[in-house]
Order: structure tokens, then C-alpha cells, then sequence
């Protein structure tokens, strides 16, 4: 195998490191390899061949890095389902013995849940909750009162 036969692994690297990653980096030196492959065939110098992948590499991410920039910033801001958690409401599906652990149901998924800072009263199993903060993995809930003053159904 011949120097353009690295460059195709080179090339092949980078492809599979792009595919693995949420950036959109690793494209260019995919390309930049692939065009030292290329030339590689007919140009013998090692130099020459890194110099090649390096300009092109290196040309076409500097181009289109303002190009991506304004892609994100006309995009809207969305959020995840899991930023939006907050102001949803979940049902209580387990508590254990002394009340640490509590298990919330909120659009199917399970998330681990504490007591709002300014929930005084004891929940149980089945009480309807407010999500009222996230952080990290679980979620603060708070217990949904009906308008008459009692706990309210959920369904």
C-alpha cells in the first residue's frame, strides 16, 4: 500500500469521527485526506501531500465556519423535551418508606423527584404535581390543588 492508501484511512477516520460526533468539524478533514489521497497518486513528496491536506482541510473549514454561525443564529430556539419539563404536570408513581425517593411520571417518562422548597404538605402515591425546577436528572414537583381546595384528579 503506497502513501495514498494512508491518506484513504486518514480519510476514513475522520469520516467515522464525524458520524460519532454532534459537531460538524471533522468533515473537512475527511475532505482534506481525500484530496491528498488524490494527489498523492501523482505528486511522490510527503510534504507536498500534508501541505495539501492541510490548506484544503483547514480552507474549507475556515469558509464555511461563518457560513454554520448564521445557520444557528436564524435558527429558533428550541428546547429539548427535557427543558420544557418545567410547568408540566406529572402523576406520583411511587414514594418509598421515609419519603427520599419519589417517582414521577410525566409524559410516559420517569424522572426521580424532591419536594418543592415550598411544598409543606406530605405526598403520595397518585397526587397530581406541578414540575416547578429541573437540575441534572430529577425535577422538584409541587402538589396540584383543585380550585376548591382539594387535590384534584388526574388522568
Amino acid at each position: 500500500m503506497g502513501q495514498w492508501g494512508l491518506w484513504v484511512i486518514f480519510a476514513i477516520i475522520f469520516a467515522i469521527a464525524e458520524a460519532l460526533t454532534p459537531t460538524f468539524f471533522f468533515l473537512w478533514f475527511a475532505i482534506g485526506a481525500g484530496a491528498a489521497a488524490i494527489t498523492s497518486l501523482f505528486i511522490a513528496s510527503v510534504s507536498w501531500n500534508l501541505a495539501i491536506f492541510l490548506v484544503v482541510s483547514f480552507t474549507l473549514w475556515i469558509s464555511t465556519r461563518k457560513l454554520v454561525k448564521n445557520l444557528y443564529k436564524k435558527s429558533t430556539d428550541l428546547k429539548t423535551f427535557q427543558d420544557q419539563i418545567v410547568g408540566m404536570k406529572g402523576k406520583i408513581i411511587k414514594i418509598n418508606e421515609n419519603g427520599e425517593k419519589i417517582l414521577v411520571k410525566i409524559k410516559g417518562d420517569v424522572w426521580r423527584a424532591y419536594p418543592d422548597e415550598t411544598e409543606k404538605e406530605k405526598l403520595e402515591v397518585d397526587d397530581e404535581v406541578l414540575i416547578t425546577k429541573r437540575s441534572g436528572n430529577f425535577v422538584y414537583v409541587k402538589k396540584i390543588r383543585s380550585e376548591n381546595g382539594e387535590d384534584s384528579n388526574f388522568e
